[in-house]
């Protein structure tokens, strides 16, 4: 009973930061698992699509956001039952279970941002913006590492220089490009060897910086302005409560010295 009230409890709460260990566990596992694990592109489902419905239970978001959610979760089901059943496709989930995470992925931030968006209105910039905010970066790297992956599912030429062709697997090598190229650090041991790779590095490399300096830039600095605008209010409350209070035994003390005087009219 307690454990259901707290879940309800968290409900348009705007905790991004509970998104953000998801996103960050997402990443973590699509690098740690091996290419030949035939329940990763599953997992990936799975993962996304808890990031996706938990977002959306955080944000408390409008009408349209939960549709799209329940309709992606519909979406990744059959996507996902579909990759077992069809013969050839059971070990190699391949471009259905990369749309999947990418449509999921491409919601994500929408549902995020329209969440922290209604927050800062309330509340101000909360510790919970924050971490929204830096989930959402972290979902850049997710969306161009499965982008990545497509592009190389649909070029018949090797993606990164001096490697073969890698069809509907090595998703690790994705991700792990991915992060490296929007943080910019350039180990270079994986180029992109395609046209269309490099045009993806580049924008990725771009946005990737761009949003550090101006949306995380600003977010964390006004980083606090959500708690003096709460104890603002609190300190209006407390006046009003104040003045009411001074009001209402003034009104208290006008009523003694009218009973007072009738009673003593009464005598008279």
């Amino acid at each position: 009973m307690r454990v259901g009230e707290e879940i309800k409890a968290l409900r348009g709460s705007h905790r991004y930061v509970i998104v953000f260990f998801l996103v960050l566990a997402i990443i973590m596992v699509s690098i740690a698992l091996p290419p030949d694990n035939s329940g990763r592109g599953l997992l990936m489902i799975a993962l996304t699509t808890l990031t996706l419905v938990v977002a959306v239970w955080l944000s408390g978001t409008t009408a349209w956001t939960p549709r799209i959610a329940v309709g992606l979760v519909i979406f990744a089901a059959v996507a996902a039952a579909c990759s077992w059943l069809i013969p050839g496709v059971k070990d190699e989930v391949g471009v259905a279970t990369r749309l999947v995470v990418l449509s999921v992925v491409m919601v994500l931030p929408l549902v995020i941002g329209e969440g922290a968006y209604r927050a800062m209105k309330e509340e101000g910039v909360t510790l919970g913006v924050v971490f929204g905010a830096i989930a959402n970066y972290l979902l850049i790297a997710v969306g161009f590492a499965v982008v990545y992956a497509i592009t190389s599912d649909i070029e018949t030429a090797p993606f990164f220089a001096g490697m073969e062709v890698m069809k509907f697997g090595y998703f690790p090598d994705f991700m792990y490009f991915s992060v490296v190229t929007q943080s910019t650090v350039g180990y270079g041991d994986f180029v992109p060897a395609t046209g269309a790779g490099r045009a993806f590095a580049s924008v990725q490399a771009l946005v990737g910086q761009l949003y550090l300096v101006s949306v995380v830039a600003i977010v964390v600095g006004n980083f606090g302005q959500g708690t003096e605008r709460q104890r603002k209010k609190q300190q209006q409350k407390m006046k009003e409560l104040h003045k009411e209070v001074t009001q209402l035994e003034a009104d208290q003390k006008d009523d003694k010295k009218d009973d007072k005087q009738d009673r003593e009219d009464e005598k008279q």
